[in-house]
C-alpha cells in the first residue's frame, strides 16, 4: 500500500508542536522506564499506567503524543536493522 504525504499546512502545523512533543516523549520514558526496573511493573501494568494518565490530558496532545512515539520506535527499529546504532 503506498501512502501520499499529508497536506503541507498540515505538516506545518504539526512541525510547531513536533520538538516540544520530542521532549515530552523523552520526559514520560523517564518515568516509565523505572516502573519497568526498579518499581517491578509488568510491562501491561506500565501500558495501563501510561494509558491512565493519556486518558486525563487532552486528545489531541495524547494523540499527537502516541504519533510522535510510534514514528520514533519505527525510526530507532529502521536505525537498527540498517546497522545504525551507537557504536555499530
Amino acid at each position: 500500500m503506498s501512502r501520499q504525504p499529508p497536506p503541507p499546512g498540515m505538516v506545518a502545523a504539526a512541525e510547531q508542536d513536533y520538538h516540544a512533543m520530542r521532549d515530552e516523549l523523552a520526559d514520560l520514558l523517564t518515568i516509565v522506564r523505572p516502573l519497568l526496573t526498579r518499581d517491578g511493573f509488568t510491562e501491561v501494568q506500565a501500558v495501563t499506567d501510561v494509558w491512565l494518565t493519556l486518558l486525563y490530558q487532552n486528545p489531541r496532545s495524547a494523540a499527537f503524543l502516541g504519533a510522535v512515539a510510534v514514528v520514533q520506535l519505527a525510526k530507532n527499529e529502521h536505525r537498527a536493522a540498517c546497522g545504525h546504532e551507537p557504536g555499530a
